[in-house]
């Protein structure tokens, strides 16, 4: 019998919310494409076939918050190191560059590395800012230049999904919060991109920030326990939250230690308000906090906090594709990109913490066993120099 595939998955459960599937698959790949999904594809038909019995297969992993502007930006982490060992094949930068030095980033590292990457630019000329230095991005509005910017967006739309504003002490002054929104409001509406917004510690009440917001724009940090965040002053979610994710307004959960509070996670999936998507905001080295969490942890916190397996694979696979507007990712339909990750669950006592003094408990976790990406098995590849 001839060769028909580059490589079958074989004999695992496959888990793919956005065909509604869950049950046991060999899954085949040919041409970096998913080939077939079948209950029994031959092993004589795979140039390389894996046996994954008693393992999960879910799409490639999408994370649509981290910072990989690796030797550029000063909050790096290096995507081939920390996304596709964790069965993340596609990823987001989210501002750490901004028109100024994207080119650098996508020639040095975008075009370097095998993690699928895309971006949004910073509202700011210069990207995001270091803690350090103790200067906000927006301190000075001078660095805001929405033409330099609009071109940037149109020079490399292939990539860059829209734009970043960071309404926080590190990333504007309270004085320049209302005039970012308006800019990268426009600038959005202008170059027919989205607008991503970071709500944690934001001098704005949440019903201020949705009025600059349309469907498809991003809050992201959205389950934060600081100041104006989802609650009222009764603990209930406030009502403008429930109607601006009614709206379509993609609630993103950027789960950094200290910018997600376990017990408002709990409540949002014992109410019903669940993220559009779970992400990282991985950051490489941080001396800031104890706790940079990987998509399989904040995957298995989720599931902790009472959301379902089918769940928490859609938000971070095919729901997160559809909000970049990359549907051919995270699935597993014929045709579609060949990416997959192979998980298991670990048996033991897990913990994870908040940085706000609360903790969850679980007794399993979710573990990588390997990643198919663009249709090949990954296999690590060299640092960047």
């Amino acid at each position: 019998m001839p060769i028909k595939y580059d490589l079958i998955l074989k004999g695992g459960e496959v888990i793919d919310p956005s065909q509604n599937l869950r049950g046991k698959r060999d899954v085949a790949f040919l041409g970096g494409k998913v080939a077939a999904v079948a209950s029994n594809i031959p092993k004589n038909e795979g140039a390389e076939v894996v046996d994954v019995i008693g393992k999960m297969v879910t799409p490639g992993l999408v994370d649509i918050h981290g910072h990989y502007a690796y030797k550029i930006s000063p909050y790096k982490a290096i995507p081939d190191q920390v996304c596709l060992p964790m069965g993340v094949t596609t990823a987001v930068d989210t501002g750490s560059t901004g028109w100024m030095n994207f080119p650098g980033f996508r020639s040095y590292v975008i075009e370097k590395v095998d993690t699928r990457l895309f971006a949004f630019i910073h509202l700011s000329s210069m990207g995001t800012m270091p803690v350090s230095i103790q200067v906000p991005d927006l301190e000075d509005f001078r660095f805001a230049r929405p033409k330099e910017a609009a071109q940037c967006i149109e020079e490399h739309r292939d990539l860059v999904l829209g734009v970043k504003v960071r309404l926080s002490p590190n990333g504007t002054t309270a004085k320049n919060a209302v005039s970012a929104m308006k800019m990268a409001r426009k600038l959005a509406d202008e170059t027919r991109t989205k607008v991503m917004v970071h709500v944690m510690e934001t001098p704005l009440p949440m019903a201020q920030v949705f009025e600059y917001l349309k469907p498809g724009d991003i809050i992201t940090h959205c389950f934060h326990g600081d100041t104006h965040n989802v609650l009222n002053e009764k603990g209930e979610f406030r009502r403008e939250v429930w109607e601006a994710h009614k709206s379509g307004i993609i609630f993103d959960t950027g789960s950094f230690v200290k910018h997600f509070s376990i017990p408002i996670c709990q409540q949002a999936v014992s109410e019903g308000l669940l993220p559009h998507s779970l992400s990282t905001d991985r950051v490489g080295t941080w001396p800031y906090a104890s706790k940079n969490y990987n998509i399989l942890e904040i995957m298995t916190q989720w599931l902790a906090f009472g959301m379902s397996l089918e769940e928490v694979v859609r938000r971070s696979t095919s729901s997160p594709a559809q909000v970049i507007g990359h549907p051919e990712l995270g699935t597993l339909k014929p045709g579609s990109v060949g990416d997959a990750a192979v998980l298991e669950f670990e048996e033991g006592e897990f913990a994870y913490e908040d940085q706000l003094g609360h903790e969850a408990r679980t007794e399993r976790r979710l573990a990588s066993v390997l990643t198919v990406k663009g249709g090949k098995r990954w296999r690590p590849w060299r640092d960047l120099p």
